[in-house]
């Protein structure tokens, strides 16, 4: 399966980056081909200036992005929830990659849309200081439903499955090989040609 991993924490060497490196390399290890690009290292404007009025043209950078999400059969988007929501330079990356024709398209007889990314299948992978049960009670989720439902889904991906890893700070290393044991399943669980 061709799978393109998205790296949206700024620091590879944090505890999402180890996940990140995880899946990447069980992913390899049973013959998924790989395209992993870290979101930090992207030259692009986060801002959307003029809305849906007028195209803004894209960055080389997001240009091989969408060429990326174009290729892959998967996606696997790993980032860390800061005040309860994705990076700022997550939501920048949808805002100029994931726009109208390229990723979905209006129909003037229909009410709905065509979703231009469906037959993908993707995987969320967050990490946050904060506990799980925090994130869902107190924020009711906002993160998975911004990404996963008003994302990804919208623009046909499906299914998409959510690894959140909450707690973080508090952590022992053998909760964090636990958990990194756990990401290296994900990938060989998917079918190795789509």
């Amino acid at each position: 399966m061709r799978i393109y991993v998205l790296f949206a924490h700024p620091d590879p060497e944090s505890f999402n980056g180890r996940l990140a490196d995880a899946y990447c390399a069980s992913a390899v290890s049973v013959g998924h081909q790989v395209r992993r690009r870290n979101l930090s290292e992207l030259q692009f404007d986060p801002i959307l200036h003029f809305g849906l009025r007028r195209v803004q043209p894209l960055e080389n950078d997001l240009a091989a992005a969408q060429e990326n999400l174009s290729w892959c059969e998967h996606f696997a988007l790993f980032y860390p929830v800061w005040w309860g929501n994705v990076p700022a330079l997550l939501k920048g990356f949808f805002d100029r990659t994931l726009y109208s024709e390229f990723t979905f398209r209006h129909d003037v007889n229909d009410p709905f849309w065509r979703k231009l990314l469906d037959g993908r299948s993707a995987d969320i992978v967050t990490t946050s200081d904060a506990s799980a049960s925090w994130l869902r009670t107190r924020y009711r989720d906002a993160d998975i439903h911004a990404v996963r439902n008003a994302t990804l889904e919208i623009c046909g991906m499906h299914p998409v499955r959510v690894t959140r890893v909450g707690g973080v700070k508090d952590l022992k290393p053998p909760q964090q090989d636990a958990w990194v044991a756990r990401l290296t399943k994900l990938p060989t669980s998917l079918p190795l040609q789509h």
